[in-house]
């Protein structure tokens, strides 16, 4: 995206362009090419990690060229003096949520399931998720490294109520009927407790019509795609029995407003040409792997302990909040695994970080207090007390009916 590579967005009208895009239809598509050096060297590190190493994508984050594509990522969103396609509003700034894929359907791989990258409280919240202009305060790039086919799915802004209304139902009188009527005249009845809003993407899809305004967004290798926090969107499932099928490789970079969302690293910036120490990168691979523990058969419980102490190591390092988050969904996935969900043959007592030494008394951030007698159960229930705040989709929402969306999957759902 910087002078090296193969076009460059130079003119102001053409910038101006993109972001009414943005603001207007909560997604844009970028012709723009990456480096195709950087592209070429990123996805091929990324297939190698998962084809031959069976370990996860996001462990490209471990290499140089990762983050000299996120360089040109920023340059090309976030120049100075908004020259770049995003406003500044001297407050946007890379945020290192970053995340890689390689979802291959012949291996009955699939992306995430429909879904918003941020889900605000209240009404409030999420009007205050938008600058005066529009310009949303959370916005990732999603690059394609190789060819992305229409398995890529939108729903645009303006087809979607919850986009900036929100997707909790109006507060109503229990007597009031509890029965609407869409646009076609289908009546829809939600007198058995649940809310109007039944889920978002139902509410954005309440008739056979409106399916029509689902949009697939191909990309071409090197081209990409900025969206919002609140536009709804998945990866659909490929076909295994194509004749031109292929993994789909991609990586995203996200912008956040520091106040809205602060970076997760707190000692490091993206300002200039440094890259980040090895420490720093191995730091978000293994945050990102305990966010997201769901979406990775390979993970072992060892894999995720392994994490979980490194993190805790450089807690200082991350971000209060998201550091809370990261070891929130290490002690759901020590929870699931105890529950029987997976039995990676490790049946050493040394299990949820040795839980049995330390107390039930957690403070938050990674560390316990008392004198560790209270039992492992106590300890869990007293980490996961406060879940409610690091919600960033709706996958707390009931199951869509099996007759109309498929049973309803969590984004962070595993890989299967």
């Amino acid at each position: 995206f910087t002078s090296n590579t193969v076009q460059k967005i130079d003119e102001q009208k053409e910038r101006q362009e993109l972001l009414d895009r943005l603001i207007d239809d909560g997604y844009a598509l970028l012709d723009v090419l990456c480096n195709s050096d950087l592209r070429e060297k990123v996805g091929k590190s990324i297939s190698d990690l998962e084809l031959e190493h069976s370990l996860p994508a996001t462990f490209a984050l471990l290499f140089d060229e990762t983050w000299q594509l996120a360089a040109e990522s920023k340059h090309l969103l976030l120049q100075k003096q908004n020259k770049g396609i995003l406003r500044s509003h001297g407050k946007m700034c890379f945020n290192f949520d970053m995340l890689a894929w390689h979802i291959d359907p012949r291996r009955e791989q699939v992306g995430f399931s429909p879904h918003r990258d941020r889900q605000p409280d209240t009404l409030h919240a999420l009007k205050q998720s938008f600058y005066s202009d529009g310009q949303a305060k959370y916005i990732t790039h999603w690059i394609a490294l190789a060819e992305a086919n229409p398995n890529n799915n939108v729903i645009p802004k303006q087809f979607d109520p919850g986009y900036l209304e929100g997707d909790d139902p109006p507060e109503s009188d229990d007597s009031s009927d509890a029965t609407t009527t869409d646009d076609s005249g289908n009546k829809n009845d939600s007198s058995n407790g649940s809310s109007n809003f039944s889920d978002p993407l139902s509410r954005a899809l309440p008739t056979k019509q409106s399916y029509q305004n689902i949009r697939a967004l191909p990309r071409r290798a090197g081209e990409s795609v900025i969206f919002t926090h609140r536009i709804l969107h998945w990866g659909s499932a490929g076909n295994p029995h194509a004749s031109k099928i292929h993994p789909r490789v991609a990586i995203s970079f996200v912008y956040s407003d520091v106040d809205y969302e602060a970076p997760y690293l707190t000692s490091f910036s993206m300002e200039g040409d440094q890259l980040p120490p090895f420490s720093l990168r191995l730091l978000l691979v293994c945050s990102q792997l305990l966010i997201y523990y769901q979406r990775f058969d390979n993970l072992s419980t060892q894999h995720l302990r392994a994490c979980y102490e490194y993190c805790k190591q450089h807690a200082d390092e991350l971000n209060e909040t998201y550091r809370k988050k990261v070891f929130l969904e290490f002690v759901r996935a020590m929870k699931e695994r105890r529950g029987g969900i997976e039995n990676d043959g490790d049946d050493d007592d040394t299990g949820l970080v040795n839980v049995k030494e330390r107390s039930r008394s957690y403070t938050g951030d990674g560390s316990y207090t008392g004198d560790g007698s209270d039992d492992e159960e106590a300890m869990l229930e007293a980490m996961l007390e406060n879940s409610d705040q690091f919600d960033d989709d709706y996958d707390d929402a009931e199951c869509y009916d099996s007759d109309d969306c498929g049973e309803h999957r969590s984004k962070r759902t595993k890989i299967r």
